[in-house]
């Protein structure tokens, strides 16, 4: 059984952890604002997923890694043609990654420019969401 100040503290970690992912998902959408760069990490995912079905199918293990790396092509090609800023997985590879893969599922089920506006209404310190 927890202590009290245990149960606390486990909370508000949780809680810190939460708002800390928010964020980051925040910022995330916001290096993401031009379609067209959201089309080329789409287009990068799903090259992803393509070798690492064709290795699953045992057509080489090296497609997988083959397939990472040209998607992370298409996705810096976004950032540094399209966005003119700097990919976020120079920074926090794992939690950008992350949010690629939540990115493109949410593309799919849901509005990502609805959440854009959304994010743009808010008061946000919009230097803090820049990377260059």
């Amino acid at each position: 059984m927890l202590s009290s100040f245990a149960r606390q503290l486990s909370e508000s970690g949780y809680q810190g952890v939460r708002e800390e992912a928010v964020l980051y998902w925040h910022k995330y959408l916001w290096h993401h604002k031009e379609p067209r760069t959201r089309l080329l990490h789409k287009i990068g995912s799903w090259i992803c997923i393509l070798g690492f079905t064709a290795s699953m199918c045992g057509l080489g293990w090296f497609l997988t890694p083959v397939a990472i790396a040209i998607g992370y092509g298409f996705a810096f090609a976004g950032h540094y043609v399209v966005e003119k800023n700097r990919p976020l997985t120079l920074n926090h590879p794992v939690r950008a990654a992350v949010c690629n893969w939540v990115m493109f599922f949410y593309e799919m089920f849901f509005d990502v420019e609805l959440k854009l506006t959304e994010l743009s209404a808010l008061d946000l310190n919009v230097e803090d969401l820049e990377s260059f």
